[in-house]
């Protein structure tokens, strides 16, 4: 019986090792795996936050100023909730409430939902990426 020790060498890379270099090395920004999913969704919610201070709530309150091109500021514009009878739905832009219209959507509260679900999982994204880096760098030490 005959135990062969070493290490086994590939000869190409396949598309997941391309991936991998691409994502954690070959990069001046670490992005990493858990980049996929924290800068989509970042950038989704700050969209969104945007959106929903710049122009729905000047749609409710041109009698006031409350929006951005108002003269208000991120603080005092804020993106409305839904309304209570709503409970806690997702309000989905494609769901029975919104019915595919995107103004019915941002009234109804539609994009608090949006903004929130997307920021949690940008918070996710942020957080697997403090682990990728930590480990990132434990391997680059030895």
């Amino acid at each position: 019986m005959t135990i062969a020790l070493g290490r086994v060498t590939k000869e190409e890379n396949d598309l997941f090792d391309i991936m991998d270099d691409w994502l954690r090395k070959d990069r001046f920004v670490f992005v990493g795996w858990s980049g996929l999913l924290l800068f989509p969704c970042a950038y989704f919610a700050l969209g969104g936050w945007f959106t929903g201070t710049t122009f729905v709530t000047s749609w409710y309150t041109h009698g006031l100023a409350s929006s951005y091109l108002e003269g208000c500021n991120f603080l005092t514009a804020a993106v409305s909730t839904h309304a209570n009878s709503l409970a806690h739905s997702l309000l989905l832009l494609w769901g029975l409430e919104a019915q595919g219209d995107f103004t019915r959507w941002c009234q109804l509260g539609g994009l608090w939902t949006f903004v929130a679900l997307h920021g949690a999982f940008a918070l996710i994204g942020f957080m697997l990426r403090q682990f990728e880096l930590a480990r990132s760098v434990q391997f680059a030490a030895l």
